[in-house]
């Protein structure tokens, strides 16, 4: 944001609220019910539903008739419908939020305030989600090379490499839709920041703005090996899209041994699909005018270079624990110092 582009929030910036459904009528209710509460004004909330049969268009008409609802005749993912919702709004900042979410009363009041205090671009809330530990929210975590998450990084709480899908808020004159719709679902919030970053935009995490997360309650509608498919896929192709081409033939040892490791950990049945990986290796092989034609994109409006970028991420591989991962943590990042690969700390 530049001065110039910045209003108080007095004066009453609009913000367009889009939330994205799929057969998730209960947990769309409960969502709701919290966004229309907000002490904020003013906002519109745009509900894009992805083609439901559990009843979730009829009960907005019904119960939420100031919503606006945008149909779709079929299930066109997260990123597909999100981009639909944020083509539509008005306002002059967008917030994206989960279904499965509960917002406290003063969620978009302090995400605005914080976004304009900082002079963020992106601002993402601070997402409390069920089952994961507390001690994780004591510092922020990261990225690493991979794109994988790596836990308590950062011990300021306003940094982070990227603004979580489930909560997160940026000005509508940014960019025209922020997500490709090709990525369905998966990753599409990292591609976001990390494409932001390239064009030297400002994100942060506001803590006093709260949301409560139940955690991948659509997807669970999914199959696993769909699930896997875009998990990995969308992954690799932020890998490949947004960095630099030396900065890849540096991570060509990264990626043979992350490409190893998730068949031989698939094929055991150890967390992914099997059918899942395999497709998603086979669809970045058949697809390259694709994938060159989007990475042509991002690369040009390219304004940061990769080793700034870097320095928000993690060398580290795995999650610190262990023998074994301390030891390949260790030798990562002794490579990365070796290859010149930037690292956090």
């Amino acid at each position: 944001m530049t001065d110039a582009s910045v209003r108080s929030v007095d004066q009453g910036l609009l913000v367009s609220i889009v939330v994205v459904n799929f057969n998730g009528r209960e947990l769309l209710r409960e969502c709701l019910h919290s966004v229309l509460g907000q002490t904020y004004k003013p906002f519109e909330v745009i509900v894009v539903d992805n083609g439901s049969t559990d009843g979730s268009a009829a009960m907005l008409r019904d119960v939420f008739p100031t919503v606006r609802l945008l149909e779709q005749a079929a299930n066109i993912g997260f990123a597909g419908a999100n981009n639909r919702g944020v083509e539509a709004a008005r306002g002059d900042y967008v917030a994206l939020l989960n279904n499965d979410t509960v917002v406290d009363p003063h969620w978009l009041s302090a995400l605005i305030k914080g976004a304009e205090a900082q002079a963020l671009d992106i601002a993402a809330s601070l997402v409390i989600t069920e089952g994961v530990p507390p001690e994780y929210y004591r510092r922020n975590g990261t990225l690493n090379y991979l794109g994988y998450n790596i836990m308590e990084v950062f011990s300021d709480l306003t940094q982070i490499f990227y603004a979580s899908g489930a909560a997160l808020l940026f000005r509508r004159t940014m960019i025209d839709v922020p997500f490709l719709d090709e990525y369905f679902l998966y990753h599409e919030d990292v591609f976001l920041s990390w494409r932001c970053r390239l064009l030297g935009k400002r994100i942060g995490m506001i803590q006093e703005s709260v949301v409560r997360h139940r955690g991948s309650a659509t997807v669970k509608q999914q199959s696993s090996s769909m699930i896997t498919f875009y998990q990995v896929r969308n992954r690799y192709l932020n890998i490949l899209l947004l960095y630099e081409l030396f900065t890849l033939a540096r991570l060509i040892p990264y990626l043979a041994f992350d490409v190893m490791i998730l068949l031989l950990r698939a094929a055991i049945g150890r967390r992914h699909s099997l059918p899942g990986v395999l497709r998603a290796l086979w669809w970045l092989m058949v697809h390259p005018r694709w994938i060159r034609r989007h990475r042509a994109a991002c690369q040009a409006s390219r304004k940061t270079s990769d080793k700034q970028i870097m320095e928000w991420m993690s060398s580290d591989v795995v999650q610190a624990g262990g023998l074994a991962g301390r030891a390949i943590n260790g030798f990562s990042r002794g490579y990365a110092s070796l290859s010149g690969l930037a690292r956090y700390g």
